[in-house]
């Protein structure tokens, strides 16, 4: 997912696409690529069919997100990776203090889409998501961010040095 209007929110994006990942991993029927994967696609323009042959998926999720103040605008989009259609799209708009639960919305509207049963045991998993304080979630995701971002320029230092 990217952010819209505002590259210096980028965390914030980066944030909620690991957490969404992270939550559909939970659902014991998906196979869901792991963020590094998924990542080396971000700004990438690369067709869906291309992009899912080299990841090995059959569908592909996309999408934005807009953070204005305390409130969320999450607009995703999933898209068969074979034909390049859309299979479903929706939008949702939350307070910040919401972020959880939206991401749990998310990910079983996603499997219901592709017709995946979310049992009792990948809802436990889930956990009942609380709300946010802003300012401490927001400080988490930009904490990850600055990891994630480090541990990549780390990463490729060492591709350049061994030569790969």
């Amino acid at each position: 997912m990217e952010l819209s209007h505002n590259p210096e929110q980028e965390y914030f994006a980066e944030g909620f696409t690991e957490a969404l990942i992270t939550t559909l991993a939970k659902i014991g029927a998906l196979r869901v690529v792991s963020r590094i994967s998924a990542m080396q696609y971000k700004g990438v323009h690369k067709p869906a069919p291309e992009i899912a042959r080299e990841l090995d998926v059959d569908a592909i999720v996309e999408g934005t997100v807009l953070r204005v103040a305390d409130r969320v605008r999450i607009t995703a989009q999933l898209i068969d990776g074979r034909h390049e259609t859309h299979l479903w799209a929706e939008s949702y708009e939350r307070d910040l203090h919401d972020v959880l639960r939206l991401q749990s919305e998310l990910a079983e509207a996603i499997a219901r889409e592709i017709r995946v049963k979310v049992t009792a045991i990948d809802r436990a998993r889930f956990s009942e998501p609380r709300p946010v304080d802003p300012e401490a979630y927001e400080a988490y995701l930009k904490g990850r961010y600055r990891r994630h971002t480090r541990l990549e320029a780390i990463r490729t230092k060492r591709r350049k040095f061994s030569g790969n």
